[in-house]
């Protein structure tokens, strides 16, 4: 890595069209009332000047309730670089990988995840109001967005603006929605001394620019605390 290089991002732009097939809602019927709800998450990691996101946004997951494991950063990385093994881009971040790159896509991530037993799938949700229902309702949400400038950094109520120049792209959870605040709650992988004790908030128009800039929002099924790959 390049001395003083950010390296923080890593999320890669992948779309499956298949993907569309299978959104979150039909899991649960029809949509229901929007609620408050946040899913705990006590673990804060920090990945580090590595593009190693996806692997660390699948960790703060996993760790989070309504199955809370113990994924540490070793499996966290583990999690990024077979990833980077199975995804369309030649090469990685892992030993022995040719070329050298950094970052994957948050579709590898969630199939990483799901090999590893975890849980047995995931769907997904195209929309601001589809994406509230599911953190209202149903867990967490892995998602994966474009991070700009004004992102870097919570204001002093704790929020994030997606204003200035695109950095990069990046991964990280939503495990919070708060109706009644008109924002959602954000779990970042750039330790605890970032934002709110590594955590930070977005208004629900704000994340609504981010999906409609190539952005997703994935949800993972029948979690358990005793994956079986």
């Amino acid at each position: 890595m390049a001395k003083g290089k950010d390296m923080k991002f890593g999320r890669k732009e992948l779309f499956d069209e298949r993907s569309r097939d299978y959104p979150l809602l039909l899991t649960y019927g029809q949509k229901r009332r929007p609620r408050s709800y946040t899913w705990r998450c006590n673990t804060r990691l920090d990945q580090g000047r590595e593009g190693a996101c996806v692997g660390f946004g699948m960790a703060h997951e996993l760790n989070s309730r309504p199955a809370e494991s113990s994924v540490n950063i070793p499996l966290a990385r583990k999690i990024y670089h077979e990833a980077q093994k199975i995804d369309p881009w030649p090469g990685g971040d892992y030993p022995g990988a040719s070329p050298r790159y950094e970052g994957t896509a948050v579709l590898s991530g969630l199939k990483i995840g799901q090999r590893l037993g975890y849980y047995k799938n995931y769907r997904w949700t195209f929309s601001l109001d589809d994406l509230k229902a599911g953190v209202g309702y149903h867990g967490p949400a892995v998602i994966g967005v474009r991070w700009y400038a004004g992102m870097s950094a919570p204001d002093s109520n704790g929020f994030i603006k997606p204003t200035g120049r695109v950095q990069g792209g990046h991964c990280c959870l939503v495990n919070k929605v708060s109706i009644k605040g008109g924002y959602f709650g954000i779990v970042n992988s750039w330790g605890t001394g970032w934002g709110d004790g590594g955590s930070c908030k977005i208004s629900f128009d704000d994340m609504g620019h981010l999906l409609s800039q190539r952005g997703e929002a994935a949800f993972c099924l029948k979690r358990t605390t005793k994956p079986k790959p």
